[in-house]
């Protein structure tokens, strides 16, 4: 019989009550989302916010040569990721497996789904101006990381237009169609349309993208049929196997920079661009919507989730990664990796809202060229 262990002081938290993250017992750190993130106070999230920021995501208007916008790396149908190794930025065409041509991008684009809650602590806590975004943590907020794609030449920009110029030239573009301005005022209480507005919006929107009520949180919430009896001994094997030691805290992240023995991109290789996954250090990047976000890792070298999780069985030990010294895969047999697997797919959540503008007020076409 499946039992539910809570810690002591939350157990009075009910499944009608999802607002405050509830920690599975014996000192895991592991636990639930809440449903609504926080927000900065000089960015409090509104519903007219977050119906401004879905148009700019969604409009390639904000690109130097209007053909990408946010949404075509960052795509509901993938879970706002895309089944892709490496992004393609400006110049490129199609979605996701199917893009190609433009400019490569060095990574693998991460999903958007809870990034509101990026940087959380072991405790749940989270501070929206300390939260570490990109691969790399160069971005420690929304807001930030926003700011940086849109000057980025190779993932908006392009060449086209200066990196001094662009914030100007995309304000003036959104400040000559009227209805932007009515909904800039609308957000902000007057037509003032600048680059802090504009990445502010779309900050807002993208934290209203949350996935919280997975298998994992309906259990952890009071539900003991929420998760199968195979999820459940997965869950346990994830733990005992020393994997919660990074990913750990209700967004299985610890939101440090670790470096890995990850295998090279053979497209980068191509292009000189050697060493990148063993030289540098990347992010521990949320288990959270794996299901939804395939290729993984920071260069989009393992295929599948079960790639990913071999992967750390096959460097477990101190000989390849000082790191990984106390990960420990000795008694984990093929079935034990179906349970980790199956544990890792009920921490995602099909609920997030997938809703794709039909038009922008550019009328451009929504998402770019895809």
């Amino acid at each position: 019989m499946k039992k539910l262990l809570l810690l002591t002081s939350l157990i009075a938290l009910s499944a009608c009550n999802n607002d405050t993250p509830v920690f599975i017992e014996d000192d895991n750190n592991i636990g639930s989302l809440p449903s609504i993130p926080p927000s900065p106070e000089h960015n409090p999230t509104t519903d007219e916010k977050v119906k401004l920021g879905k148009l700019l995501f969604w409009d390639p208007i904000l690109s130097g040569n209007k053909d990408i916008a946010c949404a075509s790396c960052h795509h509901p149908n993938h879970g706002y990721a895309e089944n892709l190794d490496l992004s393609i930025g400006v110049g490129g065409s199609g979605l996701s497996e199917n893009r190609h041509g433009g400019k490569l991008i060095h990574r693998n684009a991460p999903t958007i789904l809870n990034t509101a809650f990026n940087g959380m602590d072991e405790d749940g806590a989270v501070d929206p101006l300390n939260s570490p975004m990109f691969w790399d943590k160069r971005a420690n907020s929304l807001e930030e990381q926003a700011l940086l794609v849109l000057q980025s030449d190779v993932e908006m920009r392009g060449d086209t237009i200066s990196e001094d110029d662009i914030l100007q030239v995309l304000s003036e573009r959104l400040l000559n169609i009227a209805e932007y301005r009515s909904l800039f005022n609308n957000a902000f209480g007057d037509e003032t349309i600048n680059a802090e507005r504009i990445t502010q919006a779309i900050a807002a929107f993208e934290r209203s993208l949350i996935a919280s009520n997975s298998p994992f949180d309906l259990y952890a919430r009071g539900d003991e049929n929420a998760l199968t009896d195979q999820q459940i001994r997965g869950m346990d094997a994830f733990v005992e196997a020393g994997c919660a030691q990074c990913h750990d805290g209700p967004m299985f992240s610890d939101f440090e920079l670790h470096q890995l023995p990850v295998k090279e991109n053979a497209k980068l290789v191509q292009l000189g661009v050697v060493d990148e996954g063993n030289e540098k250090r990347f992010r521990t990047p949320s288990l959270r919507n794996l299901s939804f976000t395939a290729p993984y890792m920071h260069n989009g070298t393992e295929a599948t989730l079960r790639d990913a999780i071999l992967f750390y069985d096959d460097i477990a030990n101190p000989g390849n990664s000082e790191e990984l010294a106390n990960l420990n895969f000795d008694d984990v047999d093929s079935e034990t990796l179906d349970a980790i697997e199956a544990f890792i797919h009920a921490l995602s959540d099909n609920s997030f809202d997938k809703s794709i503008p039909q038009i922008v007020p550019s009328g451009l076409t929504p998402g770019g060229n895809i």
